[in-house]
């Protein structure tokens, strides 16, 4: 690989002349991993430990970790693949770049381009390749439904303002909406940005964010005649702990992007059991025949155009009964998934773990009982995050001490 090379030119359009491998290459071509290798990133890396090594009546298993920074952590910790299997994350649709990781975040099982992808890297062939990301690492017990919240927003968006996310295109779908249906939806989107600014008349001041996404906004301002607010009512920064209460108080939720990661809102908003809607062209490339969601989740968008959206947000917000996003979601997707997911994939647990069963590992009781030897909690409250201090830490000086406490457990030197 050579520098990362960011492929906008599947951001706006749908549709590409070139083969399917250039395409799959011209994704490859660009990790957000290559970022955290600068001192001042390295403290934004994070360390996210679903299962923990694990000792217990004379039988020893490896743990699993995954991270964007794998090479940085490997390069100052190199003895770590003695207790864990080491798991790259890309943070895009990219296959990872790091070099000595045992497995790859793909985000989509897409065995074509997995062959595509062996075939250019032969040396990758003992690499697993998990159909995830971190997105699919969501709580869905603290990401849940909030208690008899009223449905009074129509349409809710959480996502940055940046080129890559098509925000004026849902600001023609509002006014499209608007011409059609004779009504104006009420909208609430955060753009995730702590450097604007809500203003006491309700606007908001976005003067300091960065340029590309302040043009975005510009935009939208243009599209919408400068009367945003009658629109759209904008939020710098939703804290974490309140984002249920807005799913939850939501008709639907859009994301309007054609590529990037496996999109965190969209799993959040069916935990909340609220309908997604995404463009059908949403990350084709690197999914295949693998869905965006499973079932009656949400609908996609069959074109990429401002009438299609405001056709399709009008049919999920009028037949509010039709979908089940959550119940959906905790049948295949939330943190049991996503490890049972892992130890399926990867033989080792199978051979290694006693009494395994494929898809249970979220209730082996010999994983129950060496997670409570070893670190005080049952695994259910380790996967859950009860002790954050053992299992996601971030930054390499929290990094560092959560290795070294590891370390000593399992008397690495």
């Amino acid at each position: 690989m050579t520098n990362p090379i960011w492929p906008s030119q599947y951001f706006h359009n749908p549709c590409s002349d070139k083969s399917i491998e250039e395409i799959w290459d011209d994704i490859d071509g660009y990790t957000f991993e290559e970022n955290y290798k600068s001192e001042e990133k390295q403290k934004e890396i994070d360390f996210v430990i679903p299962l923990p090594p694990l000792d217990y009546r004379g039988k020893r298993t490896k743990g699993v970790f995954y991270s964007q920074g794998v090479d940085v952590i490997l390069e100052k910790f190199p003895r770590l693949k003695e207790i864990f299997f080491v798991v790259a994350n890309s943070m895009f649709a990219s296959y990872p770049w790091a070099k000595d990781a045992d497995a790859f975040f793909t985000c989509y099982k897409n065995p074509k381009r997995e062959e595509h992808y062996l075939n250019k890297y032969p040396s990758r062939k003992g690499t697993y390749f998990l159909p995830l990301q971190d997105a699919d690492f969501l709580n869905e017990y603290y990401m849940a439904p909030t208690f008899y919240a009223s449905k009074t927003i129509d349409v809710f968006c959480v996502s940055t303002a940046y080129p890559v996310k098509n925000m004026p295109i849902i600001a023609q779908a509002i006014k499209e909406y608007e011409k059609k249906y004779g009504t104006v939806l009420k909208v609430v989107y955060a753009i995730g940005s702590r450097l604007a600014k809500k203003l006491p008349d309700g606007t908001m001041d976005y003067s300091d964010i960065r340029y590309d996404a302040k043009a975005q906004l510009d935009k939208v301002k243009e599209i919408l005649g400068g009367d945003v607010k009658k629109y759209i009512d904008f939020y710098p920064y939703i804290e974490y702990k309140d984002l249920a209460k807005y799913y939850s108080s939501s008709k639907c939720c859009v994301l309007a992007s054609l590529m990037e990661g496996k999109n965190r809102f969209l799993s959040e908003s069916m935990s909340c059991n609220t309908p997604v809607i995404v463009f059908k062209d949403f990350n084709k490339y690197a999914r295949g025949d693998y869905p965006v969601f499973f079932e009656n989740s949400g609908e996609y968008v069959e074109e990429f155009s401002p009438e299609a959206l405001a056709d399709t947000i009008y049919k999920v917000i009028t037949n509010q009964r039709k979908y089940e996003p959550r119940k959906n979601y905790l049948k295949y997707s939330g943190r049991k998934n996503f490890i049972n997911t892992i130890t399926d994939t990867i033989p080792y647990f199978r051979e290694n773990i006693p009494d395994f069963e494929e898809h249970r590992i979220h209730d082996n009781v010999w994983v129950d009982l060496a997670c409570q030897i070893n670190y005080q909690l049952g695994y259910h409250d380790f996967l859950y995050g009860k002790n954050p201090a053992v299992s996601h830490v971030r930054g390499m000086d929290a990094i560092s001490s959560l290795i070294k406490f590891y370390y000593s457990r399992f008397d690495i030197r």
